[in-house]
């Protein structure tokens, strides 16, 4: 009756962690992509979905890039504050 209880449990253990990595998988990994491709097909542009940290490298850089320049008082502002938006609408368009 023991052995039997203990191979239940395992199974039943498996069977969750199975469960769980595979809606990890799916929120971490499918669903972005799959969403990706919809807005694809409907004409959006935009970086392609990289796992986890996506555009923060890029957006760090342009920042950065942004921040080192000096800004006069009649500057647009713009430039220093969202640096990664403009420069993303002006790689993609408005509606990227």
């Amino acid at each position: 009756m023991e052995v039997s209880v203990l191979k239940l449990c395992s199974v039943v253990l498996v069977i969750a962690i199975t469960t769980w990595a595979w809606r990890v998988v799916n929120w971490v990994w499918l669903r972005p992509r799959k969403i990706e491709k919809c807005l694809r097909k409907q004409g959006l542009k935009g970086n392609s979905y990289r796992l986890l940290f996506g555009d923060l490298k890029e957006n760090f850089s342009v920042t950065k890039e942004a921040r080192s320049k000096p800004i006069n008082l009649s500057d647009d502002i713009a430039t220093r504050v969202v640096p990664f938006l403009l420069h993303s609408i002006n790689i993609y368009g408005t509606y990227f």
